[in-house]
């Protein structure tokens, strides 16, 4: 939408310019004002178009976290205390073509009453082995989210 709106006030500019005759004595204050008024419209213009299109977006779907319950889960909270405790059985090291990889595995989380919906999305990690894909979380950066292994291994 905003290109086509330069697109045209360029070609309109360009086709006003064209059909006046050239001024050799330059600008003069009337002339400066009308340049100077005129860009005030345009970047007017522009803030009330950019306004108009925020306010028109839909907004983002958020998905419901609350709802899904992982395979297991009895219904019974954790203890508050230990609500950042992973557990270190889950911890397994994967090995792939590019080496030995480390992670929480998801399924284990599952078993183990660790709510995975809960769990930092960006911390999510897809490894590729020879028997197939694996689904789990980057202890990194599990840690720098605020959680921490039990050490019971």
């Amino acid at each position: 939408m905003f290109k086509s709106l330069i697109a045209g006030v360029a070609a309109v500019s360009l086709t006003f310019a064209t059909a006046m005759p050239a001024q050799a004595n330059g600008f003069d204050r009337e002339d400066a004002g009308k340049l100077i008024i005129g860009l005030a419209a345009i970047a007017a213009l522009n803030a009330a178009l950019e306004n108009r299109d925020r306010n028109d977006r839909e907004p983002a779907q958020v998905e419901d976290r609350t709802q899904r319950h992982p395979q297991g889960w009895t219904g019974r909270p954790r203890p508050a205390g230990n609500r950042n405790v992973l557990p270190s059985e889950c911890l397994g090291q994967i090995d792939t073509r590019y080496g030995d990889h480390r992670m929480y595995m998801s399924r284990c989380l599952e078993r183990h009453q660790v709510w995975v919906a809960q769990l930092p999305r960006r911390c999510e990690v897809r490894l590729f082995t020879n028997d197939g894909p694996r689904n789990g979380f980057d202890p990194a950066c599990m840690r720098q989210e605020g959680y921490r292994s039990d050490r019971r291994r």
